[in-house]
């Protein structure tokens, strides 16, 4: 594949640090001189402040002495800074160039290669930055310093590789993720890590974790959780968070106490629902509460030894059901089979004299007012879109009833709250 044409940015001191501004010009123009002969560029690009420009004249006649020619804008061009110590100003100077140069639809494509030594502070700052933000290499030029600045003929390129870095900011790209239950984008961001230093490993099982908790996938969830080294430092903020999900996770996949086990799978439906609606995902969300809602009328039925897919008529007479009741159950009867939904569940919870049916029925107006709005959405049966408001209404009525049907609810529901990141950098938090 032919290679890119190098364009070298070039940072131009004022000279101020010399006996005479013209020595000090021309002292910058040979170690100017001296890099471009090593990188060889097919242009170079100089950031410059109007005095300075003084410093690119006298490059020019060094090309002369050498039987070479150094042409405006054929060979070399000035981005002038006039603010050279407003980093702003500085960093939008340089950057204008590399949309110039790189970005442009009809610009002419280069591998930009960015020698921040020379220039102001502010100035070499500013260029680093822009270098790291747009990933462009960066070069600084050092040698023997024994007199304080590097002497002639001594000069070595330093390419700087910024892998620390732009690790540190993937790491700062994962948290946000991370927090907002991207959990597949950042285990993509983490396959592109390569600082050892950092336990990428336990990152890893961290968010395959989580993506398999978000999925219903608690076994799998639970493997990788357990992975986690939470005395790693990447954990110490959350280490709290985790081993009470793990306690969760730990109970859904290990308890023998089948109530336990249900009362924490409910608890985690209602987070994804709740997760859902930070999303804005409101048909969504309603979709996992209105799941949630079947779920504590079938949980509440097991104490009776009843399941709502296969209804035991027997049982029901045991509880002294009434016959008018099993009879229209029996109507309903498929392939030799009872089985009924959400609103006969409850009523069924009501037969039998359950604290929950009642509530079903005494609220049965506004709770079916609630499942039909989610009938109507279009991830049921229907074209419309979900409200805020009637995710609210809805999680209102789920909640209650949850609380109902365990006094422990809100201790499942704490234990099943994902853990987050604290996002304390306000670069962190964009």
């Amino acid at each position: 594949m032919k290679r890119k044409e190098i364009a070298l940015f070039m940072t131009v001191g004022t000279g101020n640090n010399f006996n005479t501004n013209e020595e000090g010009f021309k002292i910058q123009a040979r170690k100017l001189y001296s890099t471009i002969n090593k990188i060889y560029p097919n242009y170079v690009v100089f950031f410059a402040s109007d005095e300075s420009e003084k410093t690119i004249k006298h490059i020019e006649e060094l090309f002369k002495l050498d039987n070479d020619e150094f042409i405006p804008d054929e060979d070399y061009k000035i981005f002038q800074i006039t603010a050279i110590d407003d980093f702003n100003s500085c960093f939008e100077t340089i950057e204008s160039a590399v949309w110039e140069l790189d970005y442009e639809e009809n610009s002419k494509k280069y591998e930009i290669i960015m020698d921040y030594t020379l220039g102001t502070k502010t100035m070499s700052a500013a260029m680093a930055s822009c270098g790291m933000f747009y990933s462009k290499a960066l070069i600084s030029i050092g040698g023997d310093r024994s007199t304080g600045e590097v002497s002639a003929g001594t000069e070595i390129i330093n390419y700087q590789n910024l892998y620390k870095i732009y690790d540190k900011f993937s790491l700062m790209r994962i948290r946000n993720n991370f927090n907002s239950n991207r959990f597949m984008q950042c285990i993509d961001i983490l396959n592109y890590i390569v600082d050892l230093n950092i336990h990428k490993d336990s990152l890893l099982n961290l968010c395959k974790a989580y993506y398999s908790w978000d999925n219903m996938e608690f076994e799998k969830a639970y493997d990788h959780l357990t992975k986690v080294n939470t005395n790693q430092i990447e954990f110490v903020e959350i280490k709290k968070d985790i081993k009470k999900n793990l306690n969760a996770l730990g109970n859904i996949v290990k308890s023998k106490s089948i109530n336990l086990k249900n009362c924490y799978i409910l608890a985690s439906l209602i987070n994804n629902s709740i997760r859902k609606a930070e999303e804005y995902k409101y048909d969504d969300a309603i979709a996992r509460l209105y799941r949630s809602f079947e779920l504590i009328a079938q949980i509440e039925l097991t104490k009776y030894n009843i399941k709502s897919s296969d209804i035991d008529v027997s049982i029901l007479q045991e509880n002294n059901v009434s016959d008018e009741f099993i009879k229209d159950l029996e109507n309903t009867k498929e392939d030799g089979k009872i089985r009924i939904g959400l609103s006969k569940d409850f009523l069924l919870l009501n037969e039998l004299n359950n604290d929950l049916g009642k509530y079903y029925v005494e609220n049965e107006s506004k709770i079916k007012n609630l499942t039909q709005k989610r009938n109507n959405s279009i991830l049921a049966h229907g074209l419309e879109s979900q409200t805020k408001e009637d995710f609210d209404s809805f999680l209102e009525i789920v909640m209650i009833l949850a609380r109902k049907l365990d006094k422990d609810m809100n201790k499942f529901i704490k234990e099943t709250r994902f853990a987050k990141y604290d996002i304390k950098l306000k670069i962190n938090a964009i």
